[in-house]
């Protein structure tokens, strides 16, 4: 595999591809979400927060007869919009106080990061704001973890790990992140079909593999199915993410999937966090963007890992579009009921708990599981109760600090 991108500087940019433009394109969308939800209250006046590009490169990218932002800009940018767009009729004015590192081990693209960096007119920034490191992203992330630390109690921050391959940002950088902070997250870009093209009889004796859980149980798996070029591909896939995520020390793990004509494989791009509601509002993003998930089966509850019965059933691709959504909802209202009733203890089961068990099993957004709670209220299945502990009326709003009960007498899904 060879990196398709490099920058010089005073050198003609490189072309941009469509499905890294997708992905910028989904950073930037979620960033304008991000901002737009952690400064809700309208009483908060400061915002501390540290942005992390672990594999700048120059910068920016030549789209046509255009120039396209690149991830650190993409950053920037977003900081500088929602400082406008969120004063913009605030009585209260906001600060945000946000700190950049970009990184990259390559000097040609340093050098090119600087030169955009004072053509934008961040040259006011750099060494204060902005600290710019020629260096790989994993020798750098202790550094930087004890710099978020020293002026940052909850931690909040945003790294962008856009690496070409699957090697340059271990499992255990991942690990690092999620132990030492408190709220971060991470958009991770890892070559999935990369992985599984490269693997023989003996990777798993290589920690390079063995790091995504690859065994000698896997790769006989994948020996097995991979002549099933679409759907052996598709269930060995789930399974490495599945891997991912357990080992990641993130507690939700969305990934979503993008095609590369150039070098015909598709990369995982994956949004790692702590927080069920950071997950909600990504798949928010993904759904407005309709992007493709390739998920074998049911849109409304699934598992990540193997399932041979994938093979048997060979469901339609998953897509983010309007009738996988209409299917999802239809499915939804079969299948939460029992989920319902599975995690219920002493007839009664907290919303946000609901949420944070089906959490990462979903394509669902907690608006479309909400409408499927309130259709079971609606047909007397349950009774949700608000966090003052009154029985709500029938067709109102659910809320994450709900409850919800069973009747004495009613028509809820068994268990058997």
């Amino acid at each position: 595999m060879q990196d398709n991108f490099s920058w010089r500087p005073g050198a003609p940019l490189p072309g941009i591809e469509r499905h890294t433009l997708r992905k910028l394109d989904v950073l930037r969308d979620y960033l304008d979400v991000y901002f737009d939800t952690v400064v809700s209250d309208p009483r908060l006046d400061c915002l501390n927060i540290t942005l992390v590009d672990g594999f700048a490169g120059g910068g920016a990218y030549q789209n046509g007869d255009e120039i396209a932002d690149g991830s650190p800009l993409v950053l920037l940018h977003a900081v500088e919009r929602a400082r406008e767009r969120l004063n913009r009729n605030r009585k209260k004015p906001l600060e945000i106080n946000a700190r950049f590192f970009f990184i990259d081990d390559k000097k040609n693209h340093i050098d090119a990061l600087y030169e955009r960096l004072h053509h934008e007119g961040f040259s006011p920034q750099i060494g204060r704001e902005i600290t710019v490191i020629k260096g790989k992203f994993s020798e750098e992330l202790p550094d930087i973890l004890t710099s978020i630390k020293a002026v940052q109690r909850a931690g909040r921050s945003i790294f962008v790990l856009d690496q070409f391959g699957y090697t340059d940002v271990p499992m255990e950088s991942i690990r690092l992140i999620f132990s030492q902070l408190e709220r971060p997250e991470v958009l991770l870009t890892f070559a999935i079909d990369g992985v599984l093209n490269y693997l023989q009889k003996d990777s798993s004796t290589l920690e390079r593999y063995r790091q995504f859980g690859i065994d000698d149980q896997f790769i006989a798996e994948w020996n097995t199915n991979k002549h099933d070029e679409a759907l052996g591909r598709l269930v060995t896939q789930r399974t490495l993410m599945a891997n991912i995520q357990s080992g990641s020390g993130a507690d939700y793990f969305t990934p979503f999937m993008l095609w590369s004509p150039t070098d015909s494989r598709w990369m995982m791009f994956a949004h790692l966090s702590r927080h069920q509601a950071a997950r909600d509002k990504m798949l928010g993003v993904h759904w407005q963007a309709q992007n493709s998930f390739r998920h074998i089966g049911r849109g409304s509850l699934f598992s990540l890992g193997f399932d041979t019965r994938l093979f048997e059933a060979k469901d339609a691709l998953f897509n983010f579009a309007a009738h996988d959504r209409q299917k999802m909802i239809k499915e939804l209202l079969d299948e939460v009921p029992r989920e319902i009733s599975m995690h219920m203890i002493e007839r009664q089961l907290p919303v946000e708990y609901f949420l944070r068990k089906i959490g990462n099993r979903t394509a669902a957004t907690n608006k479309d599981l909400f409408s499927a709670i309130k259709e079971l209220a609606l047909s007397r299945e349950i009774e949700v109760i608000s966090k003052k502990g009154t029985s709500k009326r029938i067709g109102s709003r659910i809320e994450i600090t709900d409850r919800l009960v069973l009747p004495l007498q009613g028509t809820f899904f068994p268990l058997n």
